[in-house]
């Protein structure tokens, strides 16, 4: 059986430490490879020009790169001293997973995703923002860079610690494409300790038929009649991801609205108080491989109050 491969962004800010709390309500198997990484975002001095070398004391230099020296030192024992913390912490919570942990010095998004072409994760874990982040709403930069550039699935992790219940809220985003499938058949997949509440929810189009004239105005009865054909043509599209569920012992209600498919999400995972959104990163019409990430996945991930894991398919 395919071990879970789980790459971990901590930065040791607050938003990464309730990251790590999150997790448990994320149904991850008991045992998994995960990697730890922690970046001290330290950069090169810039460049002295020729000239303005010869007019600077060797002695000026010299002091000038001892002390950078020194402060990346200390800040790379400071990030090694955070990781080995998020790995005893983790370790709490899932005692048999195999955690390895990684210090080291750059830019952090091009660090992690660096990590991540070499470990091959089936799942990357962010904190919604970081230490570097001044932003109070939506992604921070280092997040949103991670979210788009990844090859693989994207946790946007955000822990909701004022909602206490027994059962956890998980909302699928389905539009019938093969990535929304593969959002319901990872949840499916899960190792839940308690049965989820599941809503799975689809977004129609609000285009309504008019009346041409002075004034447009709806034509009588047709909206009706096209919201019910409809209901009955998304029941169809969803029956499959309905009994993937199922099949896994999971039970999901269907929920079907109309309007902007972003927004609506945001609105009914609100509404509901849900731990966590699954959605592929990309709806109808993209190609099934492509690791692009489209407009909804990224405005539910930047906007949403709760966790978002953005499904990729395993490189």
């Amino acid at each position: 059986m395919k071990v879970t491969r789980i790459l971990i962004a901590y930065d040791g800010s607050g938003y990464s430490h309730a990251a790590l709390s999150e997790l448990r309500c994320s149904g991850l198997p008991d045992k998994a490879d995960v990697l730890i990484v922690s970046v001290s975002e330290i950069w090169l001095p810039p460049p002295v020009k020729y000239q303005e070398a010869e007019s600077v004391p060797d002695s000026d230099v010299a002091e000038y790169f001892q002390t950078y020296s020194e402060q990346t030192d200390r800040n790379l024992a400071e990030t090694k001293i955070i990781v080995s913390q998020a790995r005893d912490e983790l370790l709490r919570y899932f005692f048999d997973w195999n955690i390895k942990t990684e210090a080291v010095m750059g830019s952090p998004a091009r660090e992690i995703l660096s990590r991540a072409l070499e470990f091959k994760p089936d799942l990357i874990v962010v904190g919604a923002r970081g230490l570097s982040s001044d932003q109070e709403t939506g992604l921070g930069s280092i997040s949103q860079k991670v979210l788009t550039a990844a090859k693989c699935s994207v946790r946007i992790s955000r822990l909701k610690s004022e909602v206490i219940r027994s059962r956890l809220r998980i909302i699928i985003g389905f539009d019938a494409s093969s990535e929304s499938m593969l959002a319901v058949e990872t949840v499916a997949s899960r190792s839940w300790k308690t049965k989820p509440e599941i809503r799975l929810i689809t977004v129609t189009d609000p285009f309504t038929l008019l009346i041409p004239g002075r004034v447009f105005q709806p034509i009588p009865g047709m909206s009706e009649g096209r919201m019910k054909g409809e209901e009955k043509w998304v029941e169809t599209l969803t029956a499959n991801a309905l009994q993937v569920l199922g099949d896994a012992g999971l039970s999901a209600t269907l929920h079907i609205h109309s309007g902007n498919p972003r927004m609506m999400l945001i609105s009914e995972a609100e509404k509901w108080s849900a731990n966590s959104i699954f959605i592929g990163s990309n709806s109808l019409p993209f190609e099934p491989e492509s690791y692009s990430l489209g407009c909804v996945a990224s405005a539910i991930a930047a906007l949403a109050s709760c966790s978002v894991e953005v499904v990729r398919k395993s490189q």
